[in-house]
């Protein structure tokens, strides 16, 4: 049965992921590339960030104010097609946007604390240093998307398997790093090792960038199909044109702001206010990938039968209560945690499977760089505003509790159930009005799918059933 198994998922595995031509090399690569990215973003980014920014006094609302600067930067990726348009061969100048972006992000912002010891000057540097690198690298941010894209296996069911393959491998691996990362930080939480250990982590994270910068290059760059000087206005209008494709992106908008109405602060929260442990934190998320492996299967038959956008609404829906829940959850009732980051887990394979092909969907091959340019100036711009509102509510009380429904509360609670309201109406326009963000080829396939699947069944209820007879058995 094992092997039975295994021979399967090895076929299927090969069959998208194989070095017989430049497409299948190209999703090796890419492959790769999420591997290494699992791998150093566990140390640059969440629980991991949120204690580099605390270890050198930045607040609540200083952390809340550093998750301002991506999305603000983003707002130069308006540049993006006037920029890469004027380059034949767009491969060197994006690995260089790349190699820079990294050398801020990690470097700058690791050697800054050194020589800035007034924790108000360090927040104002963390800001400059960090505008810098996204503003500079935001033109060229879509050139990776446009290039990789080409490796997408246009067949449905390929490319479900695809995404399914890139999101299990990735996090298993940062699971396992995830796990063995955060034991040795807490075996030494309180003493001066621990900032030593995190700042390593993060040097260790340069070098991993650099590893895959030096296997990304290998991938095959096709030939863009745009004009070749495109206006500044077509990032605006051309995607108008896209009736479906800009349905989705409202919806990603949508999604980016109730994202981002605790981006953040969250992590801050359960580091802080519930000090809870890191290794406590990273065992909880590396249990997604438990459920990844377990799941995915089932969430790709909903998939097959719902499509993408009714499957992101039926999770959407489904993971509304676990926000409300989650506001109750204070240092007096820290069992709520557990049982509802495993809910939360279950439904997000569904959430990421579905979500992580909302791009693509109704993306058209001419213009495609003009289009994600939008798409990323869109959802930063409202993950900016989910960021301002997040960090205005926790602001209402700070680090200082609250009284509330006869509990002590912090403001930063009040997000999830902001998060829980916003989700709930999404929810019920993507499970509604499914058929205004999908693909007309889609919508067939599905109807087809589903005609079929209600013959058999009315086949199968209109079937004559046969009474067993037992040799030797006489009625009375």
């Amino acid at each position: 049965m094992w092997k039975s198994h295994y021979l399967a998922f090895k076929a299927s595995f090969t069959d998208i992921f194989n070095t017989r031509d430049d497409d299948a090399r190209g999703r090796v690569i890419q492959l790769f590339c999420n591997l290494m990215a699992s791998f150093y973003n566990v140390f640059i980014t969440g629980i991991f960030y949120t204690g580099f920014l605390t270890m050198y006094g930045i607040s609540i609302t200083g952390a809340g104010i550093v998750t301002f600067i991506p999305p603000i930067a983003s707002v130069f990726s308006v540049f993006s097609s006037k920029i890469l348009s004027r380059f034949k061969r767009r491969k060197p100048i994006l690995i260089a946007a790349k190699i820079y972006f990294y050398s801020m992000y990690i470097l700058a912002t690791n050697i800054m604390p050194q020589l800035v010891t007034d924790p108000d000057a360090r927040l104002m540097w963390f800001v400059i240093i960090l505008f810098l690198a996204y503003a500079i690298y935001a033109p060229f941010g879509p050139g990776f998307t446009v290039w990789f894209y080409r490796f997408y296996p246009q067949d449905n069911a390929r490319r479900t398997r695809y995404i399914s393959f890139l999101q299990i491998f990735s996090s298993i691996m940062s699971t396992l790093i995830l796990l063995i990362s955060s034991v040795v930080t807490d075996a030494v939480s309180g003493s001066p090792y621990q900032t030593t250990i995190i700042l390593a982590l993060r040097y260790l994270a340069f070098v991993l960038v650099i590893i895959e910068i030096i296997v990304q290059v290998r991938a095959k760059e096709y030939p863009t199909e745009e004009g070749s000087n495109p206006s500044l206005k077509e990032i605006f209008t051309v995607p108008l044109k896209y009736r479906k494709f800009m349905a989705c992106m409202l919806m990603q908008f949508a999604w980016n702001y109730i994202a981002n109405l605790n981006n953040g602060l969250w992590n801050y929260y359960l580091l802080n206010h519930m000090n809870f442990s890191y290794t406590l934190i990273n065992v909880m998320s590396s249990l997604y990938t438990v459920m990844l492996i377990s799941l995915t299967s089932p969430w790709q038959k909903v998939l097959r039968r719902y499509s993408w956008m009714k499957t992101f609404g039926i999770a959407v829906l489904w993971w509304v209560p676990t926000e409300v829940v989650f506001f109750m959850m204070t240092p007096n009732r820290p069992w709520i945690f557990i049982p509802m980051c495993l809910v939360q887990h279950a439904l997000s394979v569904g959430l990421n499977l579905s979500y992580a092909n909302i791009l693509y969907t109704n993306l058209p091959q001419e213009n495609s760089t003009s289009c994600i340019a939008f798409n990323t100036i869109g959802c930063n711009l409202f993950a900016f505003l989910g960021l301002i509102t997040g960090t205005a509510v926790s602001g209402i009380s700070g680090d200082n509790t609250m009284p509330f429904l006869g509990m002590q509360v912090y403001s930063v609670q009040f997000t999830t159930l902001m998060r829980a309201g916003t989700m709930l109406i999404m929810g019920i326009i993507l499970v509604k009005f499914w058929r205004a963000f999908t693909r007309d080829d889609e919508i067939e396939e599905i109807e087809r799918d589903e005609k079929t699947r209600l013959e058999l069944k009315a086949k199968n209820l209109n079937r004559p059933k046969y009474r067993l007879r037992l040799p030797g058995f006489k009625r009375g």
